[in-house]
């Protein structure tokens, strides 16, 4: 007894002084268990310039070992001083890692939204493609990319489950993780970059990396993962991913890549958005997932449509960083929200504009539901659950806008 007890104190201050030299640490229940060199990827990788001409600059920088050699990794960077707008000796950009989803790319625009808002901004790719120039695009938020001489692996569902027997060198979400927060080091070493004001926000299985890498890399004050939630296994578009895995191979997948072996151990101010319908990643799940980061505010929008294009759209993702990073508390408005039987009383810091109970009495599979919005006199503060409701949650606008919402109840 006395000799785990001192195996665990050991592990424990071996973590923490990983973490204060690196500002990374994995989360205990991984320790030893996946390869990354934490201090390895604290520091900037090399990096070369592709093209510096544009308002939004390419680059590809170094990533990890794949199929014999180091792989490559390709970006968008863009900052005030690229777009024409800001200095760049000034190094007091805050910085923005954007992790797109499944089917995605590094997004040009997505880069320059940012940059106009004043961010210093870096968008990857994730599955070992470059992609093609935006005139050879369908739209501003097209994918099209051909494959990078060293890309890592390809960004499938043979990559993200059915390699989980073989290195980890193999699987994509090992480069993922280690991808992004590169990314992250990279940014952090530019000098137009406050390192110490730094964020991440991600879409679909981007959301569903923020998670991860948020677990990991605490140098991030603020995330939001939009979307991208764990608990994969209980429900979501990969049922039979999961359905051909048996107990053992599941709980394997889990441990090591499933959200919710991760966010526990995020120190960043988080915010979780998705819809009530989504088709990937369910309600449910979602909640729980967000239940588990120590500092979490949610945003369950109402029919929400799943794209990159809607991911990327709401003004909340951009209002709650900024605010987070210049500790700013307008955007903080909370709930406190106390139930008894079929009554719930409720009261919202700050100003609220508009007020609902957002239910569904459905039992259908979470993206199939119907949702009801039934608008509340914000100021009795008081509500009656309709009888029949599997699932609600009390819904709010803002005075600056923000959609928010207090914990979907009926979940558990």
């Amino acid at each position: 007894m006395k000799k785990t007890i001192l195996i665990g104190l050991a592990l424990f201050f071996l973590q923490g002084l990983v973490m204060a030299q690196t500002g990374l640490s994995l989360p205990p229940a991984l320790e030893g268990e996946i390869p990354w060199d934490l201090k390895v990827l604290s520091q900037a990788p090399d990096f070369e310039w592709l093209d510096q001409s544009d308002s939004v600059w390419s680059l590809t920088y170094t990533g990890e070992e794949y199929e014999g050699q180091v792989s490559e990794v390709f970006a968008y960077y863009a900052s005030p001083a690229t777009i024409g707008v800001g200095s760049s000796e000034t190094g007091d950009f805050p910085g923005i890692v954007l992790v797109h989803g499944g089917g995605g790319t590094a997004f040009r625009i997505w880069a320059l939204e940012w940059a106009e808002r004043g961010y210093a901004a870096i968008a990857m790719d994730l599955g070992g493609d470059q992609p093609l120039p935006t005139d050879q695009q369908d739209n501003p938020w097209g994918s099209k990319r051909s494959r990078m001489e060293t890309g890592g692996p390809k960004q499938n569902d043979v990559y993200k489950f059915y390699k989980l027997g073989e290195d980890f060198t193999e699987q994509w979400q090992y480069h993922s993780v280690s991808n992004i927060i590169r990314a992250h080091s990279l940014i952090r070493s530019f000098p137009d970059v406050d390192s110490k004001r730094t964020a991440i926000t991600g879409i679909s299985w981007g959301g569903y990396l923020t998670n991860l890498v948020a677990g990991v890399d605490q140098r991030f004050a603020a995330a939001v993962p939009v979307y991208g939630c764990g608990f994969l296994q209980e429900g979501s578009a990969w049922d039979k991913q999961f359905d051909s895995f048996g107990v053992a191979e599941t709980e394997r997948w889990v441990k090591l890549w499933d959200p919710s072996s991760y966010v526990g151990n995020a120190a960043a101010s988080m915010l979780f958005v998705n819809g009530t319908n989504d088709f990937a990643y369910f309600v449910e799940n979602w909640q729980k997932t967000a239940n588990l980061a120590k500092h979490t505010q949610f945003t369950l929008i109402h029919e929400m449509k799943h794209s990159h294009l809607h991911g990327a759209a709401p003004g909340e993702i951009y209002r709650f960083i900024s605010t987070t990073l210049e500790n700013k508390s307008k955007f903080i408005s909370s709930i406190k929200l106390k139930e008894k039987g079929d009554k719930a009383k409720y009261s919202i810091s700050h100003a609220s504009e508009e007020v609902y109970l957002a239910y569904t009495a459905d039992t259908k599979r979470s993206p199939e539901r119907k949702w009801d919005l039934i608008p509340l006199d914000k100021a009795k503060g008081k509500v009656t659950i309709p009888s029949g409701a599997k699932l609600w949650y009390i819904y709010w606008v803002d005075e600056s806008g923000n959609r928010r919402s207090s914990e979907v109840k009926g979940w558990h």
